[in-house]
């Protein structure tokens, strides 16, 4: 049976071991120049149409080894829920700038937001399945899943080139949800989707997805967070789940 091409990042080694305790620091390391411009060809567009108004939504996605070695005939992808998801239901959705034969969105998995939190950060991610496989010449990221408090930079894959690396932040109190990254990556409208990636030796792995921003107003200042949701918790259960599936086909 095939399993997700994850690992864990303890203190002091990397684990094939699905969970860490909650004590356990992480250390991210952000990408170096080389790995970074590789790298970023992995995000894609991905263009919505909402079903009852036609508006198209634009976001990001980021696509994944699904079987390291094999060559299957689609591609899964990991993206943002409220990209996929409006009013009136369920976007129809594609990869944009390659022919629908293999870019469309034909299966989607996602999370299931707290129906009195509007702003469910948590339960903001998707994972998909195209209809056909994307070139050969798109790189195809594994992910990462870290437990614990996190310290140093991570990368934020956007285009055009931006290869500073952002900080991971202390989350205010009022988001105490260990399944999110609060973040300095400079982002805007239009990067829900992008992931957020650590290097690990000489391999750059998605840590987690940047899902919006947060404000923060105190005494006279205020100041704008970036959220991100980790490979953690259900999204990562789901995808391990996915995976499997998609490979007993």
């Amino acid at each position: 049976m095939h399993r997700v091409m994850m690992i864990v990042l303890m203190a002091v080694a990397v684990l094939a071991v699905p969970a860490v305790r909650a004590s356990d620091a992480v250390h991210f390391d952000a990408l170096d120049p080389a790995t970074y411009d590789i790298s970023r060809e992995s995000v894609v567009q991905l263009l919505c149409q909402d079903p009852d108004s036609e508006q198209l939504y634009l976001s990001r996605a980021v696509v994944l080894d699904a079987r390291p070695g094999e060559r299957p005939d689609f591609d899964v992808l990991l993206a943002t829920r409220h990209a996929l998801f409006g009013p009136s239901g369920q976007r129809h959705c594609r990869i944009r700038g390659v022919p629908e034969w293999r870019g469309e969105i034909v299966d989607v998995r996602s999370g299931t937001p707290d129906p009195d939190n509007a702003t469910d950060f948590s339960a903001d991610w998707s994972i998909l399945r195209t209809r056909g496989r994307l070139p050969d010449d798109v790189p195809r990221m594994r992910v990462l899943a870290a437990s614990g408090e996190h310290r140093g930079e991570l990368s934020l894959l956007v285009r055009p080139v931006d290869r500073a690396p952002c900080d991971v932040r202390q989350p205010p109190d009022y988001l105490p949800d260990p399944n999110l990254i609060v973040h300095g990556c400079a982002t805007r409208h239009g990067l829900s989707g992008t992931p957020l990636v650590a290097q690990v030796g000489d391999e750059p792995f998605v840590v987690a997805l940047h899902v919006g921003r947060s404000l923060t107003i105190g005494d006279d200042e205020r100041e704008e967070l970036g959220i991100a949701r980790r490979l953690s918790g259900d999204f990562l259960t789901a995808l391990s789940r996915y995976l499997d599936e998609q490979a007993s086909q």
